[in-house]
């Protein structure tokens, strides 16, 4: 009822892009103020069972926090914030979805869940890879650590230079090849797991945001459109 309410407001002010647009800022904004500590906790209790499937020990720490370790060498207190979470990207697509798209109801909604359901599996594969790069960084050789980033460099540049049509891999690889750098150049520099984490953090954790948002915005596409549309759209490119 409150969708269509919604709809027929836009519709008799003239559902204008720019006012759908704008409506749809204004409800992510509110949206987030008032859940994005749910999504910090609902994320860290899912990080914190996929943690210890792998194999570490994990303690919750206040509302959103982890304590994992492994071993004598692995110790590290992770806390999901807000802004780490998945609040932003889940309500950003389900309200582009509800708001500013145009299209079939039936059609939007399923492809807005299967957006949202697949930027939270990525922002977990996010969290948990910043756990386990640092694992990595502190139970492994350094000499064996900075083989392997040295060697993923090389494979990242390779991807860019050689000749092929994926223009997505030849970008992806590109950036891969740089994070990899970035690493090896801390470890040979003597920084410890947590600098290494870090800068995964820093560098590795926009670029998958991102990346995922772009998949989403395809499956919504794909699921708006439907097959025959794109083919259609295939055939006049």
């Amino acid at each position: 009822m409150k969708v269509g309410r919604v709809t027929r407001v836009l519709g008799r002010v003239g559902g204008t892009t720019a006012l759908r647009a704008a409506a749809t800022v204004a409800l992510v904004l509110l949206a987030y103020a008032y859940t994005h500590q749910w999504f910090a906790r609902f994320d860290a209790a899912i990080a914190a069972h996929s943690l210890r499937t792998l194999g570490f020990h994990v303690t919750p720490v206040g509302a959103s926090g982890l304590a994992v370790q492994a071993g004598r060498h692995f110790d590290v207190t992770a806390i999901v914030t807000g802004s780490c979470s998945s609040a932003a990207g889940v309500l950003g697509l389900l309200a582009v979805t509800l708001v500013l798209l145009p299209g079939n109801p039936v059609r939007r909604a399923i492809g807005g869940v299967a957006a949202a359901l697949l930027f939270v599996v990525c922002n977990q594969l996010r969290i948990v890879s910043i756990v386990l790069v640092g694992w990595w960084l502190a139970t492994q050789p350094k000499g064996q650590v900075l083989a392997a980033l040295t060697a993923l460099v090389l494979v990242g540049l390779l991807a860019v230079v050689l000749p092929h049509r994926f223009l997505a891999l030849r970008v992806a690889a590109f950036l891969f090849a740089g994070l990899c750098a970035i690493l090896a150049f801390d470890v040979w520099r003597g920084s410890d797991y947590l600098d290494g984490m870090i800068s995964y953090h820093a560098l590795a954790g926009p670029l998958l945001t991102l990346t995922t948002l772009a998949l989403g915005i395809l499956v919504l596409w794909r699921a708006i459109l439907g097959r025959e549309e794109l083919r259609l759209l295939s055939r006049r490119a």
